[in-house]
């Protein structure tokens, strides 16, 4: 606008006629190197004045610390991977299959369709026509809160047949459940029957001497539950996944000499899925897609109740401890076989102590434990709190209870309850 008001300008008595407009829109490249040339022969210069305080240096300083932060962010959280699913770029938390924010506008066209011509005092809201959110409340895993099912017209009509005196056997009207699953196999919330498994374990315990003193301090190999492991450390929001795994490096170099951990794997379906289910108390949480440097968002016991996060966290962990000279291997699923294989393997060169405190273990440990000069020994690493851990020598277990006990043992303890199988009702872990 200035050039165009000033001398050499349309409004300098020219006109604003088309011809005049163009002759000098098509002159003005020619003027401008003119002006320029002329600027530079003379020494002169035209500048405007600082107008623009986004380009003084401090603001440019401070922008290009921006941009490198960004940067840094959108390293580690990449918005424009081949994954589609939708997800918080910042914590990296996976919306459920519900989730429809991203669909917000068609579901507010519904609703505005909804109250055409509805009065303001009878309409009403209603929550099943809201859009659902990342972190909206969902409902506790189903097969916890379910109530058993129990037909009352059927309960009904076999307890006034049962009255009827004519009746010769009454047992064929109750040779069926009247519930739609078998209770003697099943809890009220339709999990298999738990069992108490440290029963079995305190009967062999209390059948005579199979403990060790002490654990020995020379020429041993330690082998680590990863599961237990996993609970040993308190995680803390605000800390980094590369520093939460740190804090177990950290645990292993001092507590276990020449460790071997050997962690579960979460990839598919498992045999334990119903315990998994059980231990997570109905807690249902979102999938976490995040690195090393993310920090975390939310509760230890909320992130770990998915399985996606566990197994991705666990593989995290494995690449940390080898990372740091710690020996870890880890399960197609789970870890407790495993456990024990490397436990057998390693006592042939060693002594060998196996941290953990599943009764599985001390069970599969006594099956296929080896009568070796080198020793196996089980116990638990947690703190003991009023009394000292027990200490399981496995070599004198084997000889107290004897062979034929020892290959039984797997069909007992899974008889009587584990976490693979139910616990039938009337039965007992006692030995006999």
């Amino acid at each position: 606008m200035r050039s165009v008001k000033s001398t050499g300008g349309l409004t300098r008595g020219r006109g604003m006629g088309e011809a005049q407009r163009t002759q000098w829109l098509l002159a003005m490249p020619t003027c401008a190197e003119y002006n320029n040339v002329m600027q530079y022969v003379t020494g002169a210069g035209y500048k405007s004045s600082d107008q623009h305080v986004e380009s003084t240096g401090t603001r440019k300083e401070k922008d290009h610390r921006d941009i490198l932060i960004l940067n840094a962010f959108l390293k580690d959280r990449n918005p424009f991977t081949e994954d589609k699913s939708l997800r918080n770029t910042e914590t990296g938390m996976v919306a459920n299959e519900d989730a429809n924010t991203d669909k917000a506008k068609e579901i507010g066209d519904k609703i505005i369709v909804s109250m055409s011509e509805q009065s303001v005092t009878n309409f009403s809201f209603k929550k099943k026509n809201f859009a659902i959110t990342l972190d909206a409340k969902r409902p506790s895993n189903t097969i916890i809160t379910q109530t058993p099912h129990v037909d009352p017209q059927l309960m009904f009509q076999r307890l006034t047949t049962a009255g009827q005196e004519n009746l010769n056997d009454m047992t064929e009207l109750f040779k069926y459940e009247l519930s739609s699953f078998p209770s003697s196999m099943f809890e009220s919330n339709r999990l298999l029957r738990q069992a108490t498994k440290s029963t079995l374990a305190d009967a062999i315990w209390n059948s005579g001497k199979c403990h060790a003193t002490e654990l020995p301090t020379s020429d041993i190999t330690h082998v680590i539950d990863g599961g237990s492991l996993l609970h040993r450390v308190p995680w803390t929001k605000g800390h980094t996944f590369s520093e939460l795994c740190s804090k177990y490096v950290d645990l292993v170099k001092k507590n276990f000499r020449t460790p071997t951990v050997v962690l579960d794997g979460y990839n598919n379906h498992s045999i334990k899925d119903i315990t998994h289910i059980r231990h997570n108390k109905g807690i249902v949480s979102n999938t976490v897609t995040f690195t090393k440097s993310m920090l975390l968002r939310v509760k230890k016991e909320t992130f770990l109740a998915n399985d996606a996060n566990k197994q991705r966290f666990v593989l995290l962990l494995k690449e940390t401890l080898i990372e740091n000279g710690i020996e870890a291997v880890q399960a197609t699923d789970d870890a407790d076989l495993l456990i024990v294989q490397t436990a057998v393997d390693k006592s042939d060169t060693k002594e060998v102590v196996v941290f953990g405190e599943d009764t599985d273990l001390l069970v599969l440990l006594i099956h296929h434990a080896k009568q070796n000069l080198k020793r196996i020994y089980f116990t638990s690493d947690k703190q003991a709190t009023t009394k000292a851990n027990k200490i399981w020598d496995i070599s004198k277990t084997k000889s107290l209870i004897g062979e034929d006990l020892c290959y039984q043992l797997p069909f007992i303890h899974a008889i009587t309850g584990c976490d693979t199988t139910s616990r039938l009702f009337g039965i007992s872990n006692n030995l006999r």
